[in-house]
């Protein structure tokens, strides 16, 4: 699970000269962080999204993971489309799900969306960088926050 970095504290190993005790260490950090993150969780839980909403939050990741939405593969409607049965709830939790996974999935087709030239466009793309993935997912979280709290911040 990734958050943002104002909500929990970053916890990070160094690859060289490995030590055990750090990993150890490190391991009783996210175990304490546990609580919050689930408590932050069910938050996310009982908020209800409007359908205005949950578009804004489409939109949004949208914008952020293509940055010119006419160029977007996709309609930030069709990332709110479950990919599974159960996923179709209206919580904040289940929308950001839904739009994460559709994001860095990829493989939809927009049939109603056209290049200028007339031409269909192409599948969204999945993200498989691991820089890009853990960015969008920081942007999500810091755009689910926002909505939670009413969209004051």
């Amino acid at each position: 699970m990734v958050v943002s970095d104002g909500t929990f504290q970053r916890i990070s190993i160094k690859h060289s000269g490995f030590n055990p005790d750090s990993v150890i260490e490190a391991s009783f950090k996210v175990l304490n962080a546990v609580p919050d993150i689930m408590n932050k969780v069910q938050l996310f839980q009982d908020r209800i999204l409007t359908d205005a909403e949950q578009l804004a939050l489409a939109t949004g990741a949208a914008a952020y993971r293509w940055e010119d939405l006419t160029k977007a593969q996709v309609s930030p409607s069709m990332l709110l489309s479950p990919r599974r049965y159960g996923d179709g709830a209206k919580d904040l939790w289940t929308t950001l799900n839904c739009v994460q996974e559709n994001i860095i999935r990829g493989g939809q087709r927009d049939r109603s969306r056209r290049r200028p030239d007339g031409s269909r466009m192409p599948k969204s793309r999945a993200i498989k960088g691991i820089d890009e993935d853990m960015k969008l997912d920081k942007a999500l979280w810091q755009m689910a926050e926002v909505l939670r709290n009413g969209g004051a911040q």
